[in-house]
């Protein structure tokens, strides 16, 4: 049998700092007798490949470190967290997945961690359902609090992924959801950050995740709101220090964004309760397009300031300044400027306004 080998180096975010990651995956695949077996990146980029011969193969590499690959035999494939030396799979063609991997730490903890989501993924579905339900029937008050309930699931999914990498510090796996729950708050990335290992912060998502938190420093929860400036839908600029006062809610959408203009609709009715209460509402689009803005504007009728940020999606440095990796995106400043809260939604956010309120 023929052996593929391919030596490479993939690219990563700056200087990783390890040992080159040598591996083998050995196959047996019953029902695939012939044909080709290949390692692929995320992309489906080919790495390495070999020919199958009786069901068997041997693929065998030299990675920057361990990750996220795709295994796939003829046309079957699954992504899977490769990070052991000497792996092997046997199974059926048919029934080909990342279950039947052997020899793989990270693998092994993603599938145990999924195991471990199923709960909160069904809890999230039946609450979406209700959402659903409500917002088909015109019920704002139902659906806000079934989208609270997606949200409160979320924060509760926060503490098993933080209890996970407790326990398993310093698997690359543990990095890959580290990064992937801290991305955009800076308590939860430097929480999950300080969990890892000094190996686990070196691998790709390690970094990906202190460059999160480096990047979200500036305008964490208890800072003042960083100086921003902004234009108005008739192209005059408007500054964060022109909007200190009052108590602000920051919205961040655009016009593609179908759960941000849903959002607003939740938003409307909180404007309606406080507008004459010292609540500002400052709407910030991250459209690119200043036309499909303001159309969108004129079809959502916002009774609130609208404004729209330089740069679009891709460029738009008020983004970057506040670590936005995902709309809809509300941030809350109190009255001395500091910020409150981010990415604050829905019933959580009425909550935190009327705490503001109250004191």
């Amino acid at each position: 049998m023929k052996i593929g080998i391919i030596f490479i180096m993939l690219l990563c975010i700056g200087c990783s700092g390890t040992q080159q990651y040598s591996f083998s995956i050995r196959g047996n695949v019953e029902g695939a007798k012939y044909g080709k077996a290949f390692l692929l990146t995320p992309k489906e980029e080919v790495i390495c490949s070999t020919k199958i011969d009786g069901g068997d193969f041997e693929l065998r590499g030299t990675l920057n470190e361990p990750g996220q690959y795709v295994l796939r035999v003829n046309r079957q494939q699954f992504m899977f967290f490769m990070d052991g030396k000497k792996m092997r799979i046997e199974c059926p063609y048919r029934s080909f997945s990342s279950k039947y991997l052997k020899g793989a730490p990270a693998n092994d903890l993603s599938i145990e961690y999924g195991k471990l989501q199923e709960d909160y993924t069904a809890k999230q579905e039946r609450f979406l359902k209700e959402y659903k339900k409500a917002m088909d029937a015109g019920n704002q008050k139902a659906a806000d609090e079934a989208m609270t309930q997606v949200l409160l699931v979320g924060e509760s999914e926060f503490v098993l992924t933080k209890e996970f990498v407790r326990e398993h510090p310093d698997n690359i796996f543990s990095a890959y959801i580290s990064e992937k729950a801290g991305r955009e708050n800076y308590t939860k990335a430097k929480e999950l950050y300080e969990l890892l290992t000094p190996r686990a912060q070196q691998y790709s998502w390690g970094r990906l995740l202190k460059q999160h938190l480096d990047g979200l420093a500036a305008s964490a929860e208890g800072l003042v709101c960083p100086e921003f400036t902004v234009s108005d839908e008739d192209g005059n600029p408007v500054t964060m220090n022109s909007l200190k006062g009052d108590i602000l809610v920051l919205d961040f959408w655009a016009s593609w964004c179908g759960p941000c203009r849903q959002e607003m609709k939740s938003l409307r009715e909180q404007y309606k309760e406080f507008k004459d209460k010292g609540v500002r509402f400052v709407s910030i689009s991250l459209d690119a397009s200043s036309e499909k803005w303001k159309e969108a504007c004129k079809e959502e009728n916002i009774p609130w300031l609208s404004t729209l940020a330089d740069g679009g999606w891709d460029d738009s440095e008020v983004r970057k300044l506040f670590g936005i990796q995902s709309i809809p995106h509300i941030i809350l400043v109190g009255k001395d400027g500091k910020i409150v809260g981010k990415n604050l939604r829905r019933n959580l956010l009425r909550d935190k306004i009327i705490e503001l309120l109250n004191k």
